[in-house]
């Protein structure tokens, strides 16, 4: 190839530490990389475009723009964040860049538009109502969810990392499940569904011309209280075959029923004792390292396929279907009690029990944090990436490992500031 061609990363986000290291070491690839001026990350791009700690919409738009339209030869844009992927489908849009339907990418920000389309092309999941965010009379809100069964799933309907997704265990529960998921929503719009009891799972995908082949299952631990909080992920999922037939064929249905034809896809769902039933489906790479995951345990690098993908260059699915897993590679993630952060015990023996070639440990607090209370995926603390011979093995090595590290808080004094945000762009070890 006589040129480089230009892979636009609107945003790293989080925990994606891995896309970079895959696609800065390919000769093929020159990478651009619109962040936060401050990111650390933002460096080892060939292109750089700095943003606004605010990062507006139209800003973000200007600085991607100029650098498309100043790409001579083969381009293509890539977004990790679902707040992104509007602005992603804009650019591919105007640019005529390969990718999925700009508007099916639109779309599928919002989760209403996702359940109604599953709906109507009978991909099973939960029953659901609508919401109105703005009501406030407890009789008009319990009106809204009359004819579903209690306990509820209330989220917003626009959001991601378990923001604003609560429980409501029955009636009495609604208007504070109702309160606590407003703030999170942008359009106006909530979701209730009936709460699906069963293994949560994910399943990862690549899509070309509309057929789907599926690279992995992912086993998920997460928080089953008020909220909703993943603390571990881990692949291969432990299904038997008839199960990893049965959700490879409900992850294609949703993404046929949404129009999702080109491109990488997390589809979430929950294996109850009916059979799979569809949470929802994210138009992009899984977060959480889950594609670093597939890497160890696999070898399939899920982040070069996204590149060649959006660059519209030919991927090979036969390959992919189905990956053949050698061993197993989990993550778990840490926590602590609210507080301020005093001090982290245990990183150094903790290290000192990893294979440094492919396994790893990750703060993402440090001493003068305030910890909140996890409702959220960004409430975690740091993680822990491990291999085994197998899943099982795997996840019993991260939680041990995990287990040794000690997050050491106390009850934060007056004026001491809220917590810091890291990105992993600001990860320390």
């Amino acid at each position: 190839m006589d040129a480089k061609a230009l892979l636009l990363l609107v945003r790293v986000g989080c925990l994606r530490e891995q896309a970079l290291a895959s696609w800065t070491t390919r000769t093929d690839i020159g990478l651009a990389v619109a962040e936060s001026a401050t990111a650390a990350y933002l460096r080892l791009a060939e292109q750089q475009i700095p943003l606004s700690p605010e990062r507006p919409a139209e800003e973000m738009y200007a600085a991607c723009r100029a650098a498309l339209a100043a790409a001579p030869g083969e381009k293509g844009v890539i977004g990790f964040l679902d707040s992104t992927l509007p602005l992603v489908a804009r650019l591919a849009e105007e640019f005529g860049l390969p990718g999925c339907s700009p508007s099916t990418l639109r779309n599928l920000t919002d989760k209403t538009w996702a359940r109604e389309r599953f709906a109507e092309c009978g991909v099973p999941g939960p029953r659901f109502r609508v919401l109105d965010a703005t009501v406030t009379d407890p009789a008009d809100r319990r009106a809204a969810v009359d004819g579903l069964t209690f306990p509820l799933i209330v989220k917003p309907a626009d959001s991601s990392a378990g923001r604003g997704v609560v429980r409501a265990r029955d009636a009495a529960e609604l208007d504070a499940a109702w309160e606590a998921a407003a703030p999170f929503t942008k359009t106006g719009s909530l979701l209730a569904e009936e709460e699906l009891i069963g293994a949560e799972i994910s399943v990862e995908t690549v899509t070309v011309g509309g057929r789907t082949v599926v690279v992995a299952c992912t086993e998920k631990l997460s928080t089953r209280g008020g909220s909703f909080v993943e603390l571990g992920q881990a692949v291969p999922a432990r299904l038997c075959g008839a199960s990893h037939a049965e959700v490879s064929q409900t992850a294609a249905a949703a993404l046929k029923a949404v129009g999702y034809d080109h491109g990488i896809a997390h589809t979430e769902m929950i294996l109850t004792a009916d059979g799979p039933r569809i949470i929802e489906v994210n138009p992009r790479p899984a977060g959480d390292c889950i594609p670093d995951l597939i890497r160890l345990a696999g070898g399939v690098d899920v982040y070069g396929i996204a590149a060649d993908l959006a660059l519209g260059r030919e991927v090979d699915t036969d390959a992919l279907a189905p990956s053949a897993f050698t061993s197993g590679a989990a993550i778990r993630f840490l926590t602590g009690e609210p507080g301020a952060v005093r001090r982290v015990d245990g990183v150094a023996e903790a290290s000192a029990r990893l294979d440094p070639a492919r396994e790893r440990l990750v703060l993402l607090t440090r001493p003068g944090d305030v910890v909140e209370p996890v409702t959220t995926n960004l409430h975690r603390l740091g993680y822990v990436i491990a291999v085994g011979d197998d899943t099982a093995t795997a996840v019993e090595r991260a939680e041990r490992i995990a287990a040794m590290v000690s997050v050491v808080t106390s009850p934060a004094a007056p004026g001491e500031p809220p917590a810091r945000r890291l990105p992993s762009s600001e990860c320390w070890t």
